[in-house]
C-alpha cells in the first residue's frame, strides 16, 4: 500500500480501528462488509474494497491501535470525513443483529485515598 497523507490516513486509521473492534467483540461482520453495504451498489463497476484488505500493512496505519480511540471517535471521522454511508451501515447492521454499546471513559483511579 503506498504512503497515505492527510485525510486519507485518517480514514485508512479509523477503518483500521473500527475493524479491530469488530473483531475483537466477536461480530459476524466486517469493515468490508460495512463498506460493501455503503457502496457497492452505488458505485456499481466503479466499487473497489481491495485497499480494506491492505490497511495493516502500512506501519502507520498499523500504529492507529496504539493511539486512543473509542466507537465516538470512531464515527466522528467517518462522518468528517464523507463516509456517513459506512456509518448508516453500521448502525443499521447493529440494530439488526441487536447488539448494544456503550461508551466508558476511566478517567483516573486515585492510588492510596480511602
Amino acid at each position: 500500500m503506498s504512503s497515505f497523507g492527510g485525510e486519507h490516513l485518517s480514514v485508512a486509521k479509523t477503518f483500521y480501528q473500527l475493524n479491530f473492534y469488530l473483531r475483537t467483540l466477536g461480530l459476524p461482520f466486517t469493515v468490508t462488509d460495512l463498506y460493501a453495504m455503503a457502496y457497492k451498489e452505488r458505485r456499481g463497476t466503479h466499487y473497489d474494497d481491495r485497499w480494506l484488505d491492505c490497511l495493516g500493512d502500512n506501519p502507520e496505519v498499523n500504529e492507529a491501535l496504539s493511539e486512543p480511540f473509542t466507537t465516538h471517535t470512531i464515527v466522528e471521522t467517518l462522518m468528517r470525513t464523507g463516509h456517513e454511508p459506512v456509518v448508516r451501515a453500521l448502525m443499521r447492521t447493529v440494530r439488526r443483529h441487536g447488539i448494544g454499546f456503550t461508551q466508558a471513559y476511566m478517567v483516573a483511579s486515585p492510588r492510596g485515598r480511602r
